[in-house]
């Protein structure tokens, strides 16, 4: 009877230890997370909230995570893209105890264009391997490539084509945006046009149009051939209507109609009228002889006030001066530089010169000034 009640005590504190062990086994503290995943460029961090529950966090003491392993990018205050295992550390009752969680340094950002050309102008007779590196510009926290799919672009024969800029980084995300690439008679010249005479004694250009830096040049130095009609300019006219709907949003006084494109024979009937009603000399400070209006290149407009007239009035004439050069245009004939423009000042005439406006803008120079061209009279 004795050893029975010997073996008895015995199973009954095997039995109670194997339930204190297990009650403290279960009691232990429960990662709820084990697995992190971190975007590149973003700093680690990781607090015992974010992978406990709130009743563990009451019971525990002396809780580390140890990040010493995860390496930083040199110089940078973000790790590496990669897998690393941290070591977890805290103590329950005095007693130690380890786990481990998983971190996972990933880039999943596309890299973005810093710079963008919606068209771009090349010569004529270009070929596969022309540079279009100083046009596109792309960033990524990792390193950037460029790549052109040129497959549509015909580089012996003028016209406008499609062309995919794909950018992309070190870890395989990219970006695609297409453009235009305008292919196209020589551009750059280093003389004014060559003209004659009509019957009528005024100048007629008889060249091609004369470029600068990518930007074509018209005024009464440089002129356009009669039989030059490339109608509305599609970017510019986009862009234009572009501003007046802004400007509309904002609650300007200013019209959807504008004066775009002119032909040669229209800007002939306009002119000729002014001189008849103000003699050549005055007609010729506010009005283009034909072949010499910026008009006819498609890419110049003058803006409607809401009433019809030209914008001349002080709240819409200051937010265009202000503003015009984020579309991509220019005032073209500003306050004070008549000499400069052969121009009287015209606030509302706008000329489009795409990605160059801005740094136009910020010099504080006409188009003649920034380019280096002669203007002036005729």
């Amino acid at each position: 009877m004795k050893k029975k009640r010997i073996i008895i005590g015995a199973v009954s504190s095997m039995l109670v230890l194997t339930v204190s062990a297990g009650t403290w086994y279960l009691n232990q503290p429960c990662l709820i997370y084990h697995d992190f995943n971190f975007e590149y460029g973003k700093p680690i961090s990781i607090t015992k909230e974010d992978i406990l529950t709130q009743e563990d966090l009451k019971r525990i003491k002396d809780f580390k995570i140890d990040l010493s392993d995860i390496k930083n990018e040199k110089d940078k205050e973000y790790p590496e893209v990669g897998n690393y295992e941290c070591k977890v550390t805290y103590s329950k009752w005095f007693i130690p105890h380890t786990s481990s969680i998983q971190i996972q340094v990933e880039d999943t950002t596309k890299p973005k264009f810093s710079k963008f050309s919606d068209v771009v102008e090349i010569p004529l007779d270009s070929d596969q391997n022309y540079d279009f590196s100083s046009y596109f510009l792309a960033e990524d926290l990792s390193e950037t490539s460029i790549q052109y799919k040129i497959e549509e672009v015909d580089f012996l024969n003028p016209g406008d084509y499609r062309m995919m800029i794909i950018a992309s980084d070190t870890y395989g995300n990219s970006i695609e945006k297409e453009c235009i690439v305008r292919v196209q008679y020589e551009k750059e010249t280093s003389s004014p046009n060559k003209s004659a005479e009509n019957e009528e004694g005024q100048s007629v250009v008889s060249s091609d149009p004369y470029y600068v830096q990518g930007i074509m040049v018209v005024n009464k130095k440089h002129g356009l051939p009669a039989n030059y009609a490339p109608q509305e300019n599609a970017e510019a006219g986009a862009k234009i209507r572009q501003l007046i709907a802004d400007m509309q949003r904002q609650g300007y006084a200013i019209s959807s109609s504008y004066s775009g494109y002119r032909s040669y024979t229209y800007q002939s009937s306009l002119y000729n009228n002014y001189v008849n009603s103000y003699g050549q000399a005055q007609a010729d400070r506010f009005s283009a002889r034909p072949g010499y209006s910026e008009h006819q290149t498609g890419m110049a407009f003058d803006l409607k006030h809401s009433n019809g007239t030209l914008v001349e009035t002080t709240p819409e004439v200051n937010w265009i001066a202000a503003h015009a050069h984020e579309y991509g245009f220019i005032v073209r004939y500003p306050s004070g530089k008549e000499s400069a423009t052969g121009y009287m000042p015209e606030p509302w005439h706008l000329r489009y010169v795409g990605d160059q406006a801005s740094a136009i803008y910020a010099s504080g120079l006409t188009l003649e000034e920034y380019l280096g061209v002669p203007g002036g009279g005729y």
